[in-house]
């Protein structure tokens, strides 16, 4: 007697496909939300590529106290620089052949149209990615190598000092401390952490790649990883791709005590640098304390007058704080603590008022900063969008150019794009803590 089996069946079985579709990326974006939005035109003056603002920079020096019919002091002045804020360009691109735009247009041939999920898709992974760069140093700076390749063989894997912002499906630029581009255009196939958490190595870890010969002159002995210019050649210098320079200006290099921002230089203007204390001495990592927190905001207020609105930290920071608040039994309110996976704000005191402490996924392992709100702006030369043809008709879509001269493929492209620069105003209100135990990084994907 014959017997009907799964296998015999088969054919005509259905599959059975449950929406929505769930997500499971970390989408979330805190930084890139917390300042003002204003009209480069609106900020200052707008010199086509750039907004010129001005700061106080010195005092009147001409001042003395003389005695009866004494000498008056030679007259002083006040002083002032220009900052300069250089427009960003942030793109993301897609493609879609024609024929999945088709097919995915009803319910029953996807669980969504597949224009819609690359459109709202692209426009959320921009928003990720500028918020990483918030945190960042302004030049495309991933991590550095960590262990130096040796020989002239070809690697497949280097070990790096933070893999936090690396993800598998990136492709990077490895570029000497010269500015010369070693290997462009690598696809990372996987990263794996390494490090020890509370530790100087917390965030080490390396990366994983197709074979990757060495490059004219060698393996450098330096180097750092960045993300992948498309201008990319190798031999070539960065500056001549557009990096460093072409990503935003980030809490990293903004809150320093040295170096040049928006054309200012803290060694030819004091004042303008930021406030940093360390947890631990070079080397070492320190536990985050509310000590530490108020003397970050009372040295940011000592040279600005003003106190931070916020303190932005690694969830990590976040909970070493607020369990040390646990071991003596002391809580600030009601709401020190709201929990999803963590803490969303604890209260620390900080001489003017009390200042929140909350957690960015995006923030890097180790830091804290100290921001007033007040001294940033989004300056944009317009709103995020569809780059559109100067038409008029509003297209967004265009068919993807063929290998040889007039073809076309049946695929469509489209770019979104946000012109804009994130602008600090007065650097000396902010700052940063550095050398924090925190957690292992988890890879991002």
């Amino acid at each position: 007697m014959a017997t009907q089996t799964l296998t015999n069946f088969d054919a005509i079985l259905k599959n059975v496909y449950r929406g929505p579709i769930v997500e499971q990326l970390n989408q979330d974006s805190y930084a890139i939300d917390q300042f003002e939005r204003v009209a480069a035109n609106d900020m200052g003056a707008f010199s086509g590529r750039k907004v010129i603002f001005p700061i106080h920079t010195g005092r009147n020096r001409g001042r003395a106290s003389i005695t009866d019919g004494g000498t008056l002091p030679t007259a002083g002045t006040q002083s002032y620089a220009d900052g300069e804020v250089t427009m960003r360009y942030f793109t993301q691109g897609i493609e879609l052949s024609d024929q999945v735009i088709k097919q995915s247009e009803s319910n029953e041939g996807a669980f969504v149209r597949a224009m819609t999920a690359e459109v709202e898709g692209a426009t959320t992974d921009l928003r990720k990615d500028i918020n990483r760069q918030v945190y960042g140093t302004g030049d495309a700076v991933l991590a550095n190598v960590r262990t130096a390749v040796s020989g002239g063989s070809a690697v497949t894997s280097v070990d790096v000092d933070s893999v936090q912002y690396l993800s598998p499906g990136d492709y990077i630029d490895i570029v000497r401390t010269n500015g010369t581009v070693a290997n462009a255009g690598i696809l990372i196939t996987a990263v794996t952490q390494s490090g020890t958490l509370d530790t100087s190595g917390q965030a080490n870890g390396s990366i994983t790649f197709g074979s990757v010969t060495p490059p004219t002159g060698g393996w450098p002995t330096t180097a750092t990883i960045r993300l992948a210019n498309p201008a990319s050649t190798e031999g070539t210098s960065t500056t001549a791709n557009a990096y460093p320079g072409s990503e935003s200006d980030g809490f990293r290099n903004i809150t320093a005590t040295s170096g040049t921002l928006h054309a200012l230089s803290a060694s030819t203007t004091p004042v303008w640098a930021g406030t940093e204390v360390a947890a631990a001495a070079s080397g070492s990592v320190g536990d985050p304390t509310e000590a530490l927190f108020t003397q970050l905001a009372q040295g940011i207020r000592k040279v600005s007058a003003k106190s931070p609105d916020v303190f932005l930290t690694t969830l990590g920071v976040q909970a070493r704080l607020a369990r040390q608040y646990v071991s003596q039994k002391r809580w600030q309110d009601a709401k020190s603590l709201e929990t999803t996976q963590g803490y969303s704000a604890i209260m620390v005191a900080a001489g003017n008022k009390p200042v929140p402490v909350i957690a960015d996924v995006d923030a890097p392992i180790g830091f804290a900063f100290g921001l007033t709100k007040s001294s940033f702006a989004w300056a944009e030369l317009q709103k995020p969008d569809w780059l559109s043809a100067p038409d008029g008709k509003g297209s967004i879509l265009t068919l993807k150019t063929g290998s040889s001269a007039g073809q076309r493929e049946a695929k469509w492209q489209a770019w979104l794009g946000w012109y804009a620069a994130l602008a600090c105003t007065a650097r000396n209100q902010n700052g940063r803590i550095i050398r924090l135990k925190d957690d292992v990084p988890v890879t991002r994907y």
